[in-house]
């Protein structure tokens, strides 16, 4: 039996078309012009998904969505919209949706959305309302475990963002992990390793004997990938022709490898990710403005260490396995204070070397890497040393007095004293701003 489709659009002419694409597609269609017609049509008969555009006489898109969570919760929902307005685009995934379609919709863009929710709700346990291996209690975690879980719940393509060393990868397996795509693959794949010359094979798989050295088939990445997610990492790094092949796998859902004849179908959800500032990536044109706006459907950007200081006790406690306890007051509280411009990757490095370095014995000021504590090492963060940070200055403080130092060691050049902090760029301007620096 055909899995059966509500379509709620007030436009007849649109409407009409989607019926007809979809009834083509195999499916059982009903058509309705508002979300009272849908509402009355739910009650009358059991749906396997629902179409609906958001802005309707009566009863619109996003309130049909509230009634669906509050009375058919496990009923996937598509929001048609006449432009990619990301805010709204956000609303409706928080009230429920599971994917969008601008208007007018491709019949591949269609198919493709389509395919993916029903496939998401046929697996779909969406895990409980935590996200355990995303660790921390700051208002900054808080807000990237709920934006994780609304991803989860959705088939959008995601864009995660943040400084080098803030964990990208790990919310990227997060979300595949607690997503109705989970028992599929989940393909990590840094775009900076990939040699320009291999593009096409290495993304689309080719057949043997497509070119000269190509002695057996390959799958390619994006087949790797299928009804699962593919993790692109340090995306603007592929050179802006192959990132516009990319975009029409996004959009069409079709992979073609190098030597084969005929498209093969591929049901990919992608989640892209960045250390840099995309407005600036897209004005030099290292990004695709199109292929950014494609992938953002939901942007999660993860938080400096420096932004979640009172996280950094939790932290230790999960890298050590005697928890936080086994630090010395004096050793946590230089953790606590330590610039960590590698962030949650280089705070791991240090606790596991502390900790190889104390053996059984707590993790003292000894044990630590003088050298990444900061300026002056151990003895100034603790305020020991002659012409040391004095106790109980803030961290707000000791991060504005180091960045000073920087700019005034650097001669004001912005690019050498990100440098000697081990930032980014954009990261000290964005910091520079906060604290009202200029230079």
């Amino acid at each position: 039996m055909p899995d059966s489709i509500l379509v709620a659009e007030d436009e007849r002419a649109s409407g009409e078309y989607l019926k007809l694409l979809l009834e083509e597609m195999g499916f059982e269609v009903r058509l309705t012009g508002n979300g009272v017609e849908a509402l009355l049509a739910l009650e009358a008969g059991a749906f396997d998904l629902v179409i609906t555009d958001l802005r309707m006489p009566s009863m619109d898109g996003f309130e049909l969505l509230t009634h669906l969570g509050q009375r058919w919760p496990d009923l996937p929902a598509i929001v048609l919209t006449a432009n990619e307005d990301v805010s709204d685009v956000i609303d409706a995934i928080r009230l429920g949706a599971v994917n969008y379609l601008v208007k007018p919709a491709t019949p591949s863009s269609v198919g493709l959305a389509v395919e993916r929710a029903l496939l998401t709700r046929r697996r779909s346990v969406i895990a409980d309302a935590t996200v355990p291996e995303l660790v921390g209690q700051s208002k900054a975690m808080v807000e990237v475990r709920h934006r994780v879980l609304m991803a989860a719940r959705s088939d959008v393509h995601v864009l995660v963002t943040g400084d080098t060393g803030t964990g990208k990868e790990l919310v990227s397996r997060a979300i595949h992990t607690h997503s109705g795509l989970s028992k599929g693959p989940f393909v990590a794949h840094n775009c900076a390793l990939s040699p320009s010359d291999l593009f096409e094979s290495e993304f689309f798989g080719h057949r043997r004997g497509a070119f000269t050295g190509a002695d057996r088939d390959r799958r390619g990445l994006l087949r790797e990938a299928h009804e699962g997610v593919l993790f692109l990492d340090e995306l603007e790094t592929l050179d802006p022709g192959f990132q516009a092949k990319l975009l029409r796998v996004i959009d069409d859902g079709e992979v073609r490898p190098v030597g084969a004849e005929k498209a093969e179908r591929v049901n990919v959800r992608f989640v892209a990710a960045t250390n840099r500032e995309a407005q600036v990536m897209i004005d030099e044109g290292s990004l695709r403005e199109d292929i950014y706006y494609r992938l953002r459907g939901i942007e999660i950007r993860l938080p400096a260490i420096a932004d979640r200081r009172e996280d950094i006790p939790m932290l230790v406690s999960h890298f050590d396995r005697d928890g936080a306890d086994s630090f010395t007051p004096e050793a946590m509280e230089a953790l606590c204070r330590a610039p960590l411009p590698g962030n949650i990757r280089q705070l791991r490095n240090i606790v596991q070397g502390a900790r190889a370095a104390a053996g059984d014995s707590p993790v003292g000021m000894l044990h630590l890497p003088a050298d990444q504590l900061g300026r002056g090492g151990a003895s100034a963060l603790t305020g020991t040393g002659a012409g040391g940070i004095p106790r109980g200055i803030s961290l707000r403080e000791l991060e504005r007095r180091a960045i000073l130092q920087a700019l005034e060691d650097c001669d004001a050049n912005r690019t050498r004293a990100a440098k000697l902090l081990e930032i980014d760029r954009s990261t000290l301007r964005r910091k520079m701003a906060e604290y009202e620096i200029e230079g």
